[in-house]
């Protein structure tokens, strides 16, 4: 009962700032270019802060972050393939495949930074960072290839790689990283001053998560809908955890690899189906149901990992 209690009290209100952000935007900040203004903030400035302070404090010295990274990167290229083998006996409806295969391999690294950060600490929340820093190049390079390869997509591989490297997460990642390896010291001053930043950084993003949903269902498309939510909170994170234990991942690290696997699909996933001609529709359909069912999904991976 403890570690339930526990579990609730670490999760609950992750997901209860992504309703309260949803009802805000509903109900009393209504304009989307207000919304878009916070997206921006979150993603230039305070999601970067958070990024550099917590990798340039981190100790990698030990565990096996690494071997975690590459299997979850292993589990979720293989679920890939097997999509991909699959599609005709899936639907022979393209665009909608493109949303199943958008809904089913990629996460929400909003959401994985605050479970981390609830579950794990600052410790979780830099091994988390590891995690999104690998995935989110290759899974936007996915959902790109088979968007332009499926949906008829018009989307440039040299544009799209000019902004993975100008995404500022990235490069926010690759900075603390450099700044880890190398030992330099950062002044306190500057350090207090973007740890300040960083504070905002997670309810923000979580608040932006739940303004960006979009509840609506797409009667056509339940079918699809139900597989790619099934596959991503339950076969995806069973495959990970399989995997990782299989090649000698243990505790947190193993945790950390579980739980990345079971993320929601990211709500730029969207934006992509919308700009390549996949289905926006389903996408957004998917992106919702799959945030909201989330909460369950995470709260029964971490009891299973006996998390406390």
């Amino acid at each position: 009962m403890q570690l339930a209690y526990d579990l609730i009290a670490a999760i609950f209100p992750i997901f209860a700032a992504i309703l309260v952000g949803a009802a805000l935007k509903r109900y009393l900040i209504t304009g989307s270019d207000i919304w878009a203004g916070i997206d921006r903030l979150t993603y230039y400035l305070l999601l970067p802060s958070l990024l550099i302070v917590e990798i340039y404090r981190a100790d990698f010295g030990s565990g096996h972050g690494g071997t975690a990274v590459m299997v979850t990167l292993g589990a979720t290229l293989a679920l890939a393939a097997v999509l991909l083998l699959l599609r005709p006996l899936i639907t022979r409806n393209t665009p909608l495949f493109t949303s199943i295969f958008q809904g089913s391999v990629r996460y929400n690294s909003y959401v994985l930074l605050a479970v981390a950060d609830a579950l794990y600490g600052s410790e979780g929340l830099a091994l988390a960072i590891v995690f999104i820093a690998v995935m989110v190049i290759a899974t936007n390079m996915l959902a790109v290839v088979v968007l332009n390869a499926f949906a008829g997509g018009k989307g440039s591989f040299k544009r799209i790689m000019l902004g993975l490297a100008q995404n500022p997460i990235i490069i926010a990642a690759g900075a603390g990283a450099v700044l880890n390896i190398s030992n330099i010291h950062v002044p306190l001053p500057i350090e207090n001053t973007a740890a300040l930043f960083k504070t905002a950084a997670l309810p923000l993003s979580l608040l932006s998560v739940g303004a960006g949903l979009r509840f609506i269902l797409s009667k056509q498309a339940l079918g699809a809908i139900a597989l790619s939510t099934t596959i991503k909170l339950a076969l995806l994170p069973l495959i990970t955890g399989i995997a990782l234990h299989l090649a000698g991942v243990e505790g947190m690290v193993l945790a950390m690899g579980v739980l990345y696997a079971g993320m929601p699909c990211a709500g730029n996933a969207y934006i992509l189906a919308r700009q390549l001609n996949g289905d926006p529709e389903a996408m957004a359909s998917i992106i919702t149901l799959e945030t909201l069912l989330s909460a369950f999904s995470i709260a029964a991976i971490a009891a299973i990992l006996s998390i406390n």
